[in-house]
């Protein structure tokens, strides 16, 4: 073995057992020729059994360029355009007066742009796994009321139910949203005259040779070298069991897919190869060109495709997606036409992005000269802000999706509160922007009054909902 996989390894190990991951799959390739397979812990601690490449994870969000790449292949096709309004393939939106006014497009849910705000909809699709439980009310928390949510039309006449506000018109901001890319799937199926799982199966992962890719988790049950699920206790953080795995009824394009690290990397192998297999193409190059362009670009400075998060690291183009929710943690990660990535863990709350970033780091040290390693570690210089500015910021911060975040003065920054979580202590370095010890961003959105309208955190925005004394914000 050569000292830098060696040392890479080793690094990966430290990392692992630091993160307290139980178990973790990452395949690594170079020009479509596998140069690192590492599988740390167990698949079943208590049983000892090891992960392999063929233990299948769930990869939850990692869902969504599945998706995408199925709106691609039917735009191809000639039955679909992305800038076909919503409403033309599904009509019940229509009696959403505010969607239907918008006039949002296909393109619009592929790049969160659709000024969805964070909706509990979606949630009510996990209900009744999330109650079915043991560890569902601790881990998420209870619902109230009598409403589930079992298919795609179900969601629909949920979101209208619920008529959350619009944070922005098509196309001016970005978003995440689970309920946005439900819609997809819907169209997909509408699009396609097919099952979403059943398109997916025979259009994409049957070509591309994924043996084992699944979304139904009662599938599991027939299927050997699947992992355990587990999970962190709130404090002390400890690792603990939780085997029941939370679906969505029959809504899969959000965050429903399961699959081995071998059969993502196959996977991944298609934006490398600009849509093709094995000299087939399964995707146009131009619409793979759509899929990998920066349609948007966040308030912190990330950039976002079609179902694909697209950007530069180290001089390089880099595209990737993770996921993340209860017993899953992964991410995919193209470089340029030569490096793909997979990482895969069996519990949340950890960084597989990291790990997927490490090991390029150390992919590219060949390739670049010490002196342009750094090119894009940019230093973020902090500033002094008088407490009458700080305290424009304090307030209580939520969505209907239950993402908050509690913001308190202190120590010329703020701390954020965010979810259950430690709190982190943030410092200003910019317009209305602070910055997280990880090097991260979170930014302040302003109305058109000067006044602080919500926070953009990660990929999602968060309204305010009261000041620091308790307030109603709205």
């Amino acid at each position: 073995m050569t000292d830098w996989l060696t040392t890479l390894k080793e690094q990966i190990e430290a990392d692992v057992t630091e993160a307290q991951i139980p178990g973790m799959a990452m395949m690594v390739s170079r020009n479509g020729e596998v140069c690192l397979e590492h599988f740390s812990g167990y698949r079943d601690v208590k049983k000892q059994l090891p992960v392999t490449s063929d233990t299948i994870f769930g990869l939850a969000s990692l869902t969504k360029s599945v998706v995408a790449v199925a709106v691609m292949m039917l735009q191809d096709a000639g039955k679909l355009q992305v800038s076909d309004h919503v409403v033309k393939w599904l009509p019940e939106l229509k009696k959403w007066n505010t969607f239907y006014k918008q006039r949002i497009t296909i393109h619009h849910l592929l790049t969160h742009t659709a000024g969805l705000s964070g909706m509990g909809a979606f949630h009510l699709a996990r209900r009744e796994s999330i109650e079915a439980d043991a560890d569902g009310e601790y881990l998420f928390g209870s619902f109230t009321g009598d409403h589930y949510v079992y298919t795609v039309r179900d969601l629909i006449e949920a979101m209208i139910k619920e008529d959350a506000p619009f944070v922005a018109l098509p196309g001016e901001m970005f978003n995440y949203s689970n309920e946005g890319y439900a819609l997809l799937q819907e169209i997909v199926e509408r699009a396609s005259g097919e099952e979403f799982a059943s398109f997916v199966q025979t259009s994409i992962f049957q070509p591309l040779g994924m043996t084992r890719a699944i979304f139904s988790f009662d599938e599991t049950d027939n299927l050997e070298d699947v992992t355990e699920l587990y999970a962190f206790t709130k404090e002390p953080k400890e690792v603990f069991h939780s085997p029941a795995w939370w679906g969505s009824g029959a809504i899969y394009g959000a965050g429903a897919l399961k699959a081995s690290a071998k059969d993502v990397q196959k996977y991944v192998e298609l934006f490398r190869n600009d849509g093709e297999v094995e000299g087939v193409s399964l995707v146009s190059r131009e619409s793979m060109k759509e899929m990998k362009h920066a349609h948007v670009t966040t308030p912190n400075g990330v950039s976002y495709g079609y179902g694909l998060i697209v950007g530069t690291h180290r001089g390089y183009q880099v595209i990737g997606h993770g996921g993340g929710v209860k017993g899953i943690s992964s991410f995919m990660l193209v470089c340029e036409q030569e490096i793909t990535i997979t990482v895969l863990t069996n519990i949340a709350e950890v960084s597989a992005e990291n790990f997927a970033m490490t090991t390029l780091d150390v992919l590219l040290k060949d390739k670049i000269h010490d002196s342009d390693y750094n090119i894009d570690k940019v230093d973020t210089h902090t500033m002094t802000l008088p407490p009458n500015m700080l305290a424009m910021y304090t307030g209580i911060y939520e969505t209907n999706e239950r993402q908050s975040v509690h913001v308190t003065a202190k120590e010329n920054g703020l701390q954020l509160q965010i979810q259950q979580q430690s709190p982190v202590h943030v410092l200003p370095c910019g317009d209305h922007q602070f910055v997280l010890p990880d090097g991260k961003k979170v930014t302040f959105l302003l109305d058109e009054e000067g006044a602080v309208r919500g926070i953009f955190r990660g990929m999602r925005f968060i309204q305010k909902r009261s000041d620091a004394n308790g307030l109603d914000n709205e």
